[in-house]
């Protein structure tokens, strides 16, 4: 094996663990997210949006999630400056390497910038920032660990992804406006929307939640989870001809897993309302959304 082979392997190696890490931080900011949403509070739904404005959770669930993220952020950003290092600091240097941990470099270390403000903070932006900061990093790390790609399925799979990033932005903003009890299914949702006028304020992610409107039953929040039902059909839609495009084209491994992530949240999206959104449902449905970005990443 020749050393640049070495390198090659080694850093396929420090990327796969980076996605591990990623994987328990995306896991970590979840639960701490939507634990200080109120999803899963004691004495539900009452509970829900009425720490809105108060200080972070002081909870001994979150206080230790908030531990642990910060330990796993600490060793994936130290990851990521070492692959940095293996494939720009060396000679001759790896380009297509390069570029994606310097990539990893920036997003790493923007999130470690926005996770200054991110305490306290009540504006939806925040939280949508730190997810798909998060799912981003998530989806480079998987790329980087996987072998040099095949030819990519182009435009389909740029669409998917994007899909996939919009409907993240959407799903952090329903929770973050705590506008998850607004409606239940979409015929619902599009009544309580009607009802209520259709106030399209909702999805401005710089508006602080709950400032003119009753909680937990934020019916005038309805617009939030309609729009993500909405495109959650053209999102399953996409994907499903995004993974037989796979198919056909001889990455099967790919379509294969696509049809099971897509099949899964499909599953998962309805039943977490059903079941009265349980916090363990939500983190799934979360992680499974990750995935999804991650193996698209590989085909683009």
């Amino acid at each position: 094996m020749t050393p640049i082979d070495s390198r090659h392997r080694l850093l396929r190696r420090l990327a796969l663990v980076c996605t591990l890490l990623m994987l328990a931080t995306i896991g970590l900011s979840a639960y701490m997210r939507l634990s200080q949403a109120g999803i899963g509070c004691a004495d539900w739904p009452a509970c829900y949006g009425a720490r809105l404005g108060e200080p972070p959770s002081a909870d001994r669930g979150v206080v230790m999630a908030r531990l642990a993220h910060r330990v796993v952020a600490a060793a994936a950003l130290l990851l990521v400056m070492v692959m940095v290092m293996l494939s720009v600091a060396q000679r001759p240097r790896l380009v297509r390497e390069g570029w994606l941990s310097l990539a990893l470099l920036l997003l790493a270390l923007a999130l470690a910038g926005l996770g200054i403000v991110t305490p306290g903070a009540r504006v939806p932006a925040v939280a949508m920032g730190n997810l798909l900061g998060g799912f981003a990093m998530l989806a480079l790390c998987w790329r980087l660990a996987s072998p040099a790609p095949a030819p990519g399925l182009g435009r389909w799979a740029l669409a998917g992804l994007l899909l996939v990033a919009v409907q993240v932005a959407l799903g952090a903003l329903v929770s973050a406006s705590y506008s998850a009890l607004s409606c239940s299914g979409l015929v619902d949702c599009s009544q309580a929307a009607q009802v209520t006028g259709w106030d399209w304020r909702v999805l401005n992610p710089w508006r602080v939640p709950g400032a003119d409107t009753p909680l937990p039953l934020h019916r005038a929040g309805a617009p939030a989870p309609w729009a993500h039902r909405v495109l959650a059909l053209g999102v399953l839609a996409t994907l499903a001809g995004v993974a037989l495009l796979a198919w056909r084209r001889g990455r099967r491994a790919e379509g294969l897993a696509l049809i099971v992530l897509v099949l899964l949240q499909a599953v998962l999206g309805p039943l977490q309302v059903a079941a009265g959104f349980p916090l363990l449902l939500v983190l799934a449905h979360n992680l499974t959304a990750a995935a999804l970005l991650a193996v698209l990443a590989v085909l683009v």
